[in-house]
């Protein structure tokens, strides 16, 4: 199976889901696969943003909101004890109740047009489907209306392929 890991500030009390970015929560998914959590991790630790150029052009709030706090990489096998009061439990089981910011982070990365186009073509090469569904109705309202334009142009595609068969 595998330990899976997920990003916890412990000054803010919340985290940062792979699985919102398309990537797999064993940490040699999501540290090396590109666009996804390690990116939104940037964006949350980045002190200035939007002042130079390859900046992330966007103005949200969420961006840098980490910078300076108390940041752990932590897996569901983690010490019990270690960053936690309760020592009965590890960060990956207390911070079950934190804040998920993941969808924020996102938002703010959309503002970017190819991190945008990056982001919609994961998740169609998915099949538009999405194991969480928190994420998969985010995508919908975001790219609900893209998505059926391709939808209709596969279909067309199709039916003329089909009569010129026939």
């Amino acid at each position: 199976m595998g330990q899976y890991y997920k990003v916890v500030n412990t000054t803010k009390k919340q985290t940062l889901s792979p699985y919102a970015f398309g990537s797999g929560a064993k940490l040699m998914e999501f540290t090396s696969d590109r666009g996804t959590i390690m990116q939104g991790l940037g964006i949350l630790l980045a002190d200035g943003n939007n002042r130079g150029g390859g900046d992330l052009r966007s103005d949200k709030k969420i961006i840098g909101s980490w910078a300076g706090d108390s940041i752990v990489i932590t897996g569901d096998y983690a010490d019990k004890g270690k960053f936690t009061k309760d020592e009965e439990k590890n960060l990956y089981e207390e911070s079950e109740g934190y804040k998920d910011v993941s969808l924020d982070v996102i938002e703010a990365l959309l503002d970017d047009g190819w991190w945008e186009d990056e982001y919609y073509l994961k998740w169609k090469r998915s099949g538009f489907s999405h194991w969480n569904e928190e994420i998969q109705k985010f995508n919908l309202e975001r790219f609900g209306s893209r998505m059926a334009h391709e939808l209709i142009d596969v279909i067309k595609e199709s039916e003329e392929s089909w009569n010129k068969q026939h």
